[in-house]
């Protein structure tokens, strides 16, 4: 289904309303904005147990309910759609609570902090009439679904290898996501989407993961490398703090595809010489120049994310399954085990 195709299903049905639980950046910053572009949704309620926060949520809004507590946002007849942007450490509490409860869930990654949390949240999701997303807004990025479709076309050949780089940018970031029992430090903060992007890109499971960090208390930097089933390899440098950076490289037999998903012109297939890569610059001028007006392409992943969400919650195909999550979720623990042990996992 085309992006126009999911925008236009939207129109015309019942509009769909979204309850956020937890209004921290997540939130706040990229969610809220990303559904005042999609036709099809409204913010109808919100719940933070801070109440500036909460009042920073929607400051505008007078018709918005407010909540405390998530039982009672759950609760609300307003709400068709619970958004999850709590650390990592409540999800499966919610997730259960609002499945059960016949929502649908917008699910942040990641998916949960141990495998008993993901089974739980899977077992709830499986009797449930509800529809569930993984919010793996990665996946909906303009270029990497250009990426997937030249790799899954052939564009570089055989492929051998994939290395990505996530830092997360200068700006503090809270406690909770260096902590490993409530966020998980970079491995799960960062490396759940990327994690995701080792299966999506390359289209193969991974069978054996190695990982390095400060030290075992200490993940808020991490390297993740992986051998995957179909022979290429994968590696993924994460940082919670620096200079924000977002790159991509695929290495084939016929060349290297690379892309920055803070850059809309940065696609490129290499080796190529200058005047190959000033082609390819102009080829992608116009759809940059579309993305910028929507607030550049990676806040633009999460419009996109939720185009393709309302689309599955309306009974079509989900954009990333719970089953995905988990998926991303058996690679990062993986990763956290090797990183305590120090040998691989």
């Amino acid at each position: 289904m085309s992006e126009g195709d999911e925008m236009n299903r939207g129109i015309g049905e019942k509009t769909l309303g979204v309850g956020i639980i937890g209004c921290g950046r997540a939130a706040v910053d990229l969610h809220i904005p990303a559904l005042a572009k999609v036709p099809g949704f409204r913010l109808s309620a919100v719940c933070d147990g801070d109440a500036q926060r909460l009042a920073q949520a929607a400051p505008a809004n007078r018709t918005l309910s407010r909540h405390s507590g998530y039982r009672g946002l759950i609760a609300d007849p307003t709400v068709d759609v619970v958004l999850v942007t709590v650390p990592p450490a409540h999800h499966a509490e919610i997730f259960v609570a609002a499945i059960e409860a016949g929502k649908h869930v917008y699910e942040e990654k990641p998916l949960a902090l141990s495998r008993k949390e993901a089974d739980r949240m899977a077992t709830a999701a499986a009797a449930a009439p509800g529809r569930c997303v993984m919010g793996f807004n990665l996946r909906s990025h303009r270029l990497v679904r250009q990426a997937r479709a030249l790799l899954q076309a052939g564009a570089i050949g055989r492929l051998m290898a994939l290395r990505t780089t996530l830092i997360g940018g200068t700006v503090a970031r809270p406690a909770w996501q260096r902590d490993p029992s409530e966020g998980g430090g970079a491995i799960f903060e960062l490396g759940s989407h990327h994690f995701d992007l080792w299966r999506y890109l390359l289209n193969a499971e991974t069978e054996e993961v190695r990982a390095q960090s400060p030290s075992p208390t200490d993940t808020s930097t991490a390297t993740v490398s992986g051998r995957l089933a179909n022979g290429t390899v994968a590696i993924s440098l994460l940082a919670l703090h620096g200079a924000a950076t977002h790159d991509i490289e695929v290495i084939g037999e016929g060349g290297v595809l690379r892309l920055s998903l803070y850059r809309g012109d940065s696609l490129e297939i290499g080796p190529a010489s200058r005047v190959g890569r000033v082609a390819n610059w102009v080829r992608q001028l116009p759809g940059a120049a579309r993305s910028a007006r929507l607030g550049g392409d990676y806040l633009d992943s999460f419009r996109c994310h939720w185009l393709r969400a309302g689309a599955c919650f309306r009974g079509g195909e989900s954009p990333a399954t719970l089953e995905d999550g988990r998926r991303a979720l058996d690679i990062a623990l993986a990763a956290q085990d090797a990183v305590r042990a120090g040998q691989l996992r």
